[in-house]
């Protein structure tokens, strides 16, 4: 019995023993293939955060933009001019063109053989004391007070007011050095006046001796604004410059005016009033009062004449200004250089008329045919004389066109192309149809011992550069 349960305990215990160690096994293989995989059970902790780093990011990254956006804006800055240019089609621009002064109805010129004709008419019949005697006697009779003085003046000064809407300031700004090497800054201020505008800019006159070493131009209006003038050109023989203002650099435009441009050769004679205005006194806004002392005396310049006024309104050997006639128009432009030495303050001017072409050809830019002689007029006493009729040649350029030929002082040119040349005048209005590169044949007569002798020449057309 005993044996049965000892064989029976030994049986149940083997099997007890078996179950655990299938156990342990399945332990041992599920630890083995735990140990196999025991890398992907890892568990992944999160980077600390460098707060250092990141700031550091955070400031570069905002550099690296704003000076991305900077590079950006100054590249756009300078490129907009020349691209707004390509993209935005080119306005034309209009060229200048003085209008030619016509007289006014109730002023007509009398000529010359007119004059003697009616005066033979008046003689004839016996009437010419009538028409003077009425006059003469409503002069005699008239009682003049001083307070009639004051009212010419007041009617001269209302004159001269009239053109204020046209007159500027011109203050030329030049970089210069003194003896100890500093360099500081030299303003100079000169009067000018407007005289045309193209419907985009207005265009001035103004001194060029006063402004020859400005490299910027400030111009206040009469209305008190201030622009920055752009030098159009520059004409040194009749101290002449020309600037020009765009309207856009205006606030009010629409107050400014153009002056009126007289006649210098029709309509003017000596005994006439004129005001000086601009600076004849030798110093801004002055004006001067007097009449024409002179007219028609010859300034002659390098292919160009033009006539001096003169006048008994004693200034400043440096006046500057513009001449007007009792109607406000503009009939001369200032100018003491051609003065003789015993009347250097007595107010001059070159008459407008002969500048309307220069002023045109200025403001235009044109490129002013050049040959580069002084032309002189042949006086009807020299042709009876013995001196041929023609352009006489005072003086020759160095180095210009006319030199380069042969022509010399002393010649004159009696045809030009095909042309016959009997005064100065014609020489230069033929001149003024010439462009620059153009070959002009001439015929000139040149003294040989007591005769003239013929000669014919070509010329190239040069360009007149100051």
């Amino acid at each position: 019995m005993i044996k049965y349960v000892l064989a029976g305990f030994g049986k149940g215990e083997t099997a007890k023993g078996m179950k655990m160690k299938k156990t342990n096994e399945e332990k041992m293989e599920k630890k083995q293939e735990n140990d196999d995989y025991s890398f992907m059970q890892e568990q992944i902790k999160k980077r600390p955060i460098n707060k250092k780093r990141l700031i550091k990011r955070t400031f570069t990254t905002g550099a690296l933009a704003i000076m991305f956006g900077v590079i950006a804006s100054l590249v756009f800055i300078l490129l907009e001019p020349a691209l707004t240019k390509l993209v935005t089609p080119k306005e034309e621009k209009v060229k200048i063109t003085l209008p030619e002064t016509t007289l006014p109805e109730e002023v007509n010129e009398v000529l010359p053989e007119n004059m003697i004709q009616e005066q033979e008419e008046l003689d004839e019949k016996g009437k010419s004391a009538e028409k003077v005697t009425p006059i003469a006697s409503a002069i005699q009779k008239a009682e003049f007070e001083i307070e009639d003085y004051q009212k010419v003046y007041e009617k001269l000064s209302d004159v001269a007011d009239g053109i204020s809407t046209s007159m500027v300031v011109v203050t030329g700004s030049s970089s210069e050095m003194d003896w100890f090497s500093n360099v500081y800054e030299k303003k100079s201020s000169v009067s000018g006046v407007v005289v045309a505008d193209n419907g985009m800019e207005y265009y001035l006159i103004t001194n060029y001796s006063y402004l020859s070493s400005a490299t910027s131009f400030d111009v206040i209006f009469s209305n008190q604004e201030v622009c920055k003038g752009k030098l159009a050109a520059y004409d040194k023989a009749t101290n002449i410059m020309v600037l020009s203002v765009p309207f856009s650099e205006l606030k009010n435009p629409e107050e400014i005016t153009c002056a009126s441009l007289g006649n210098s050769n029709v309509g003017i004679y000596k005994g006439d009033v004129v005001i000086a205005v601009g600076d004849p006194m030798g110093y801004s806004e002055s004006v001067g009062y007097g009449i024409i002392t002179s007219l028609g005396s010859p300034v002659n310049t390098p292919d160009h004449n033009y006539k001096l006024i003169t006048t008994d309104i004693y200034g400043s050997r440096n006046a500057e200004g513009y001449l007007l006639n009792t109607r406000g128009q503009v009939i001369g432009v200032l100018n003491q250089k051609y003065n003789n030495s015993d009347l250097s303050n007595q107010i001059s001017a070159i008459g407008i008329s002969e500048l309307k072409h220069l002023i045109e050809d200025l403001s235009n830019q044109v490129q002013r045919p050049y040959l580069g002689m002084t032309l002189a007029e042949i006086t009807p006493q020299a042709v009876v004389n013995g001196i041929p009729q023609g352009a006489f040649v005072r003086k020759v350029e160095i180095d210009s066109p006319a030199m380069e030929v042969g022509i010399v002082p002393g010649d004159i040119i009696v045809r030009m192309g095909s042309n016959t040349i009997s005064s100065a005048a014609e020489a230069e209005e033929q001149l003024r149809g010439c462009k620059v590169g153009d070959e002009i044949s001439l015929s000139i007569l040149r003294l040989s011992g007591q005769e003239y002798k013929p000669a014919d020449v070509t010329v190239t057309v040069g360009e007149k550069k100051e």
